[in-house]
Order: C-alpha cells, then structure tokens, then sequence
C-alpha cells in the first residue's frame, strides 16, 4: 500500500508580518513531493500567493478561500505531469482549482469547445441581464464583477484574478448574468466553456460539480464582504481595505504586489463605493500616514502594517 502524503499547515497569524516570508520558503522547502500546504492568514493573501508564484512559477495550484472574520486558507497544491505548451487552453485548465484535478485528457474534452475572448480596461466582456451560456475564466489580466454604471455610480464588488473562474451561478439557475463582468486591468484575456460541455463532464466528474460550488460560495463571501465593508467603513477604511490585498507580508513601506500597478484611481474609487476625487483624497491622507507612497502617479509601495491598524481604528 502506497503511503499518501498529509497535507501541511502554517498558520502564519501566529508570526510577525515581517517573518512570514522566510516562513513560508522554509515551509515549502521542507514540503514532501506530492504533499499540499494551507497557509493561514488574516487577510486576503493575494500578495502572497502572487510571490510564490513569482519565485516557484508553475509549481502549484493555488486556491484561496474565505473562511471566516479574519481567517483566510491558501491551499497550494503541487502541479506534476503537466503539458509542455504552458499556454495552451489545457494547461490554463490544469492552474485552476476548479478544473486542476481532472484528468488531462477530460481537460482536452473541455478545450475543444472552448472560446477566447479578450479586451481591454473598462471595457464590458459580459453585460447585466446577458444570455451568456459560459463559464468563464481568466488566464491574463484581472476582470471585475461590477454594479451601477450609466446614471449610476459603478461599484466594484470584487475582481476575478489569472485561472479563478466567474459566471458559476449562472450556470447552476441556467439565469441571465447578474451583473456586469468588464476589463480592469490594462488588458485581459478570458477562456469561455460552455455550458453543455462543463455539464457532459461533471455528469461523469461530480467532483466538479462540488469544486464549482466552492468557487460559488466563495463569491458569495466576497460579494458579503464588500457590501457590508462599502456599507459601514468610512472612506478611509475603504481605501485601506481595497489596498491591503496588495500589501506584501514584510516589515514598513515595501514594493507591492506588481499587479496593484495595472490599476486606476478610478477603480480603486470604485472598489471602495466612492468616486475619484474622494478616493483621490483618502489616498493622499493614507500617504500621509505613511501607509503608501507612490510613483509616477502609481501606488508602488505600502505598509501592510499601518493599513491593518487604519482600518482597525477607524472601524
């Protein structure tokens, strides 16, 4: 009998920001080949999971999930036996925790009816109110799920990163898209499954069917949490909340995570429920506070630290 590898688990509330780091390197140099590592977290760990990949490109499958008030789980999950051509629709699939543990030959069955789409920032990939029979899932750029528009303010609920998926609940109700899916960063790239084929595979892979439903529930926590923080932070708040995915696990003013460089005052004001001349201000006070510094008109750096604590003293 084959012995199978327990899955580690680092919970990294239990550190100092600033030791994290070495933290996690030593947890996966130890880390038994085949075995996974949930690293736990306080945060979003978007940072985070963006330096592994940076320094372990392609090594793992990454999923993070939204536990509860103030704990947050990324699953790493070694990826082995993968296709060469990195950027094949197949090998997209296989970094994706939704589709990762099929088989690579189900995974080509998805791709031959798979659809490219792309576009760049602030452009509409999916309208509100939209028959759009897909699921889809990004594998360059970020896209946003965004509300109001027109007449209205437009409100960023959350944004949808490489190889996460959207357009789940759609897809169980067979409904009209419930909201507006638009580019936000420069430029992105999304690869759209149909329905009919993601449902001939989860009739013969249930496991699927269960995987897309934690990606649901998972929207469902984050759209929660946006609302309430939109709903009841002041405007300081919000802007320290939107920032702090970005913020790196180390000690003061460090470089943030490359991805936060893509994105707009605009949309910052966005993802807090404000407008940017108010975001523009917050921004500037959080400046001040030393909680960021920017460049070239570009938030390059931020102090994890000091927005942890604003965001605490002004809740």
């Amino acid at each position: 009998m084959t012995d199978v590898a327990q899955p580690a688990e680092i919970d990294l509330r239990t550190f100092p920001a600033w030791e994290r780091p070495d933290q996690v390197r030593k947890a996966l140099d130890r880390l038994p080949s085949g075995s996974s590592l949930t690293l736990i977290t306080e945060n979003e760990p978007r940072a985070l999971s963006e330096r592994i990949s940076q320094e372990r490109p392609d090594r793992f499958v990454m999923e993070a999930r939204h536990i509860g008030s103030r704990t947050w789980h990324l699953r790493l999950t070694p990826r082995m036996g993968e296709e060469t051509n990195r950027n094949s629709g197949a090998q997209h699939l296989s970094r994706s925790s939704a589709f990762a543990a099929l088989d690579s030959e189900v995974r080509e069955e998805l791709v031959a009816a798979v659809l490219w789409q792309t576009g760049r920032r602030g452009q509409t990939l999916v309208a509100e109110n939209a028959d759009w029979p897909f699921i889809g899932m990004v594998t360059e750029g970020i896209v946003a799920r965004a509300n109001g528009g027109g007449r209205d303010r437009e409100r960023i609920l959350y944004e949808i990163f490489p190889y996460e998926v959207f357009g789940v609940a759609e897809y169980f109700d067979r409904g009209l898209k419930m909201a507006r899916i638009a580019v936000f960063s420069k430029s992105a790239h999304v690869l759209k499954l149909p329905w009919e084929a993601v449902s001939r595979v989860a009739a013969r892979y249930p496991g699927l069917t269960n995987a897309l439903g934690i990606v649901l529930a998972q929207r469902v926590r984050l759209l929660a949490d946006a609302l309430s923080v939109q709903g009841s932070l002041p405007i300081l708040g919000r802007i320290a909340k939107v920032l702090l995915p970005y913020a790196m696990h180390e000690r003061g003013l460090v470089q943030a995570a490359t991805s936060l460089s893509t994105i707009t005052q605009s949309q910052i004001a966005a993802a807090g429920g404000t407008v940017k001349e108010v975001a523009a201000r917050a921004i500037a006070e959080l400046e001040s506070r030393n909680a960021l510094r920017r460049e070239h008109g570009h938030i390059r750096y931020l102090d994890r630290e000091v927005l942890l604590e604003l965001i605490q003293d002004v809740s």
